[in-house]
């Protein structure tokens, strides 16, 4: 088969995501970049020759960095991780074989949290580019997953007996998963995610813990989740709600959605909201996309007690309160009535 044949044919069930750039100084950017589940480091350093393409495109990065130029980040990553597979996808076709999306071989979430990892450098002498394999002695890119501090009586399962069945949408590690055959929904404490991990626990076990729990519209806690070496709790599982679809993304938007039952979901969530304020819960990140529709009862279910805030639903500085709260549920409940 030809090289071109080979890359179309790899491209075919091809999967690229860049989870995390960093910039250690000016002339240096690190990308983490998982293919096929195999993750890649690749280090992309600038040259003494300020007319090299390479150097000028690290320049703009660190530039927009520095000023917070989101878009113009975008578009100069965009720009290196092209470079970076025009010079390596025959090495991936090699290291990261693509298997087909409808392949239903069991994958371990250990595996998943632990993929086997390449580190790769862009090499560059000015008109052809490179990626050279590097084989550091040990990972110099700190661990996979922090632990959490958590002491609790519930079941605890090593991720090397979890399986995995898909990653949702969103920031940090949430994926649905099956225990002993049961579907749940797992969080992990990922890098920039622990502090929201650990948040949620603590606001679904005093939840569970309440007078109210049987009338809060949220995920049960299941059980945890340990690092099979020693033990340690790196994330969390919670019931998982069969849902097709959040308040916030109904087919055909929400006008379609008839008047009596946006009037329940109404409902439903003010009370949650009310529920959760009595027992000292904030929601925190509270908008329709954070609001799931169980497909099997069309009840909703209140998701995401990490923290945080969306634009639009809850201003900045009423993050993390229960005045923003308020004002979420007011934007919601007028959504709802749209």
């Amino acid at each position: 088969m030809a090289i071109d044949e080979d890359q179309v044919a790899w491209q075919k069930n091809f999967r690229w995501r860049t989870h995390r750039v960093d910039g250690e100084d000016d002339h240096r950017l690190d990308f983490f970049i998982l293919i096929n589940d195999k993750s890649f480091v690749v280090t992309v350093c600038a040259s003494l020759d300020s007319n090299d393409s390479v150097t000028q495109l690290v320049s703009r990065y660190n530039q927009a960095f520095n000023e917070n130029g989101e878009e113009e980040i975008q578009k100069a990553q965009g720009e290196i991780e092209d470079i970076i597979y025009d010079a390596g996808w025959r090495k991936f076709v090699r290291l990261a074989p693509a298997t087909e999306k409808n392949n239903s071989a069991s994958v371990l979430l250990h595996s998943v949290l632990n993929p086997e990892t390449f580190y790769f450098r862009l090499a560059t002498d000015g008109e052809n580019t490179d990626l050279t394999q590097e084989h550091p002695m040990k990972s110099a890119y700190g661990p996979a997953y922090f632990h959490l501090n958590i002491s609790s009586n519930l079941p605890r399962y090593a991720a090397q007996e979890i399986q995995f069945k898909k990653k949702f949408m969103g920031l940090g590690f949430n994926a649905r998963v099956l225990v002993n055959g049961q579907e749940m929904c797992c969080k992990i404490a990922k890098p920039g995610q622990a502090k929201a991990v650990q948040r949620e626990y603590e606001c679904l076990k005093k939840i569970a813990d309440c007078e109210h729990a049987g009338i809060i519209s949220a995920p049960a806690l299941l059980g945890l989740v340990v690092d099979g070496g020693d033990d340690k709790v790196i994330g969390i599982l919670e019931e998982y709600i069969p849902h097709t679809t959040s308040v916030g993304r109904c087919e055909g938007g929400i006008e379609a959605v008839t008047s009596e039952r946006k009037a329940k979901w109404g409902k439903q969530i003010k009370r949650s909201v009310e529920l959760l304020h009595e027992i000292e819960i904030v929601w925190g990140d509270g908008k329709p996309e954070n609001v799931l529709v169980n497909h099997e009862t069309d009840d909703c279910c209140l998701v995401d007690f990490g923290g945080s805030w969306t634009e639009g639903w809850v201003d900045a500085e009423l993050s993390d309160t229960k005045e923003g709260d308020g004002q979420a549920l007011k934007r919601i409940l007028e959504f709802l009535a749209a």
